[in-house]
């Protein structure tokens, strides 16, 4: 029988564990990166090296390997955006859950160790149980939506924070706290407070983690949004009323990639949004001040997820990956196109249109059904109270049919 520990290095030689002191005694080979070899050094002695980490290439040499107890070193905690998990799975285990595998007569055990998670915490002297935790380093991550969502979101970043200070302040977050740490650690430890607008200008390690504080963090998902939040110009937008039925048979879920076509003032751009915030959302319009109507009010919003641009479908979506969720505010007559380029891409696609005219609710029916989708129709009649001589009088609004198929619902 072989044993294999899988080691967190922690932050450095001063941060390791004593298990893993004891580990590192017990296994006659070590493997790690060059850079996990040389600083720990000192602990393993005359022992054999490899510096190898990659899940195959260890297996491999394990398995061919005379020895019997080896060692990896893995940076900061084998559960945070790890190597770990790699080397389990090659070794046979389901993950990190189990930490022992007797395939292949080899027993593995995992050893956590101080990640930079903890240790920024630990250095602003803030809770981090409820945090967001996010590798924004090579990964395309919604960071808007998260910070929006948490009061704390820590990422680990690699030399792209001006990146990360960009899509936060588009969407609006441009003074909002945040904690800078580089090298943590290590002698040249360093950490210091910034607004999201100072970060972009800043000169950091590579090994930095930034740690946003956002006091007004709000993760509810809103139906039919007040109409007087939004900015509206004299671009067209569906009503509070309209919308809370529209996103309800829309039934977007997190991880959706939706569309609102003809989006106005992007009033239900928001709310998908709002609904696919591990997602996306492009909207499209051909109106440019709706375009701009559309930015303003997302980053009102603080909403990081949308793609807006000035065009018609289905000429100018044709480029867009497959949808799960898709609105039809406006078609401007081509509906059976629109329904055409989006079914084509995904079959499966939940599409939501809505009338005021009989010949677009009746257009919608055959666009449904050209592609064997039965519609369901809905009409909604909505009044909303105004002022008038000191009383309250009940204004009817224009009857809207709501015309939707497709999908799971």
């Amino acid at each position: 029988m072989k044993k294999v520990y899988i080691i967190g290095a922690g932050l450095g030689a001063g941060s390791i564990t004593a298990d893993a002191v004891r580990a590192l005694a017990e296994s006659s080979m070590v493997f790690g990166a060059e850079r996990l070899l040389e600083e720990y050094k000192a602990l393993l002695g005359g022992k054999k090296t490899d510096a190898r980490y990659s899940a195959g290439p260890v297996r491999e040499a394990v398995l061919a390997s005379p020895e019997k107890c080896f060692a990896v070193l893995v940076s900061g905690d084998p559960g945070f955006y790890s190597a770990a998990l790699k080397l389990c799975e090659a070794f046979g285990t389901e993950g990190q859950a189990k930490n022992v595998s007797a395939q292949e007569d080899v027993e593995l055990e995992v050893l956590p160790g101080i990640s930079s998670v903890n240790a920024m915490f630990a250095a602003v002297k803030k809770p981090w149980q409820d945090a967001a935790l996010c590798s924004f380093h090579g990964r395309d991550v919604n960071a808007a939506e998260m910070v929006r969502r948490n009061k704390y979101t820590l990422f680990l970043t690699g030399k792209n924070t001006a990146q990360l200070a960009e899509k936060l302040e588009n969407a609006g977050f441009g003074d909002i706290q945040l904690w800078v740490g580089e090298d943590l650690g290590s002698s040249a430890q360093k950490v210091t407070c910034c607004k999201v607008f100072e970060l972009a200008e800043k000169e950091l390690s590579s090994l930095t983690v930034v740690l946003a504080e956002d006091p007004d963090a709000d993760d509810t998902v809103y139906f039919g949004l007040e109409d007087e939040h939004f900015v509206r110009g004299d671009v067209p937008m569906t009503k509070s009323e309209i919308r809370a039925v529209i996103m309800s048979r829309l039934g977007i879920k997190p991880g959706f990639v939706c569309a609102d076509i003809g989006a106005g003032t992007g009033s239900c751009t928001v709310e998908m949004a709002l609904a696919a915030w591990k997602g996306r959302v492009y909207a499209v319009d051909p109106n440019p001040e709706a375009i701009e109507l559309i930015k303003q009010n997302c980053r009102n919003f603080h909403i990081g997820n949308v793609e807006a641009r000035q065009g018609l479908a289905p000429e100018d979506i044709r480029d867009w990956p497959a949808l799960d969720a898709v609105f039809v505010g406006g078609s401007k007559g081509n509906m059976a196109e629109i329904f055409d380029e989006v079914l084509a891409k995904n079959p499966g696609a939940r599409i939501v249109t809505s009338a005021i005219v009989l010949q677009t609710l009746q257009a919608a029916m055959e666009a449904f059904r050209k592609h064997g989708i039965e519609p369901e129709i809905v009409q909604i009649s909505a009044a909303a109270s105004k002022k008038v001589g000191g009383m309250d009088m009940m204004m009817a609004r224009n009857p809207i049919f709501i015309i939707s198929g497709g999908g799971k619902h």
